[in-house]
């Protein structure tokens, strides 16, 4: 019976209909649903594009492992976390760092920036230097270079000159009160050797060596407030071995971990695109309930018939409810594989540019077929089975 249900709705689905308005009805319902699919697994295939694009701009400055103090800025025992790290043959190699903001001022434009003084194995950890758009990454062993992100160079009009300097100023700790704005300040200045061009997260970052931060901040020799690491292989097992090693008095996050903000935020975009594409998907079944139910006046002579010959009621809603798989099936399919086609277009071609020099970025994943499928099927059989109890005889 249930090879006769799919043989006989198979042959419903084909077969010339009584008036011409069913059978457009039918397959604007398998259009709708196709173009939704399609429609669908596109979005979702830019998402998962956008996601990895951004994972990989942000491992260009983000380390495998950054080494944080569990409570405030200064990592305490700095040498003994250093003579761990450096027994570990996992580790290739580790950077100390000093991140704070600071005020800028070049002639009469000024802007607050964040400060990122680094060593000189920072270029082993994190590839920076090859996110340079003119000019070159400092020398750490230097006391007045500094490499400036594109936004804020641009913003501040700073040359890459030696002639050309910028004042930094970092608020000198205390409680009384400030009688001389002199004396509240400590000032340092730099000029700039480099432009580099990330994301909007850095386009407001300064990279100077790791002492002009340290007398900035009047901190003392080798102290750092992180330690970044560049890992050989493995960071989620070393990782864990310097939880157990370091104690809780340190924070050890992995790269996902230090991008959580951004990740969680377009886990949740991904998330309402996908609700208001399931919405879209109802909103298109609408039309597979309509075609489901004239199918069903359509064929109100021929279901007589084979109730004569002995077919069931329950047998009939199955039919029908299987002529309605069968459309779902149908657009699922052309959805995906149209869907597939263009993703290939704009992966190979960037038919559609998220601006003047780089087109949208796309991924094929094997989790947005799987939504994409599992989400229309459910979807359009939930509706075929709730418009084939309309059978009435």
């Amino acid at each position: 019976m249930k090879n006769l249900s799919w043989y006989i709705a198979f042959r419903y689905f084909i077969s010339k209909k009584s008036t011409q308005a069913v059978s457009i009805i039918m397959y604007t319902s398998l259009t709708a649903i196709a173009i939704a699919t399609c429609a669908m697994f596109v979005i979702l295939s830019v998402f998962s594009g956008l996601e990895s694009f951004n994972i990989k701009l942000f491992s260009d400055v983000n380390p495998d492992i950054r080494i944080l103090p569990a409570t405030g800025k200064t990592l305490p025992d700095i040498e003994r976390v250093e003579k761990i790290l450096s027994s570990h043959s996992e580790v290739k190699a580790f950077t100390k760092v000093i991140e704070e903001k600071v005020y800028v001022l070049f002639y009469e434009k000024d802007e607050i920036a964040y400060l990122k003084g680094v060593d000189e194995n920072f270029l082993k950890v994190v590839k920076i230097d090859t996110c340079f758009q003119a000019g070159k990454f400092p020398n750490t062993s230097s006391d007045n270079e500094a490499a400036f992100g594109n936004a804020l160079a641009y913003r501040l009009g700073v040359p890459i000159d030696k002639e050309y300097y910028a004042s930094l100023y970092m608020p000198k700790p205390g409680k009384k009160l400030i009688s001389n704005t002199d004396d509240a300040f400590k000032k340092a200045t730099v000029h700039m050797t480099g432009v580099f061009a990330l994301n909007d997260q850095y386009e407001n970052y300064i990279f100077v060596p790791i002492q002009l931060s340290r007398n900035l901040l009047n901190l003392p020799p080798n102290s750092a407030f992180s330690i970044e690491l560049k890992v050989k292989n493995n960071v989620k097992s070393l990782q864990k071995q310097l939880k157990d090693e370091l104690g809780k008095n340190y924070i050890i996050q992995n790269r996902q971990e230090q991008d959580a903000s951004f990740l969680k935020m377009m886990k949740v975009e991904q998330l309402f695109i996908y609700l208001i594409f399931i919405l879209v998907i109802i909103i298109a079944s609408f039309n597979l309930a309509g075609a489901i139910i004239i199918i069903i006046l359509d064929k109100k002579y021929q279901s007589k018939s084979l109730i004569a010959l002995g077919y069931s009621i329950s047998g009939l809603k199955k039919l029908f409810f299987t002529i309605g798989i069968i459309i779902t099936m149908f657009g699922v399919v052309i959805g995906i594989v149209l869907g597939t086609f263009l993703t290939w277009l704009q992966s190979n071609f960037g038919l559609v540019m998220a601006n003047p020099f780089m087109p949208f970025p796309v991924k094929f994943d094997l989790t947005n077929y799987l939504i994409v499928l599992i989400t229309v099927l459910f979807i359009g059989f939930s509706v075929s089975f709730l418009s084939s109890r309309k059978l009435n005889f």
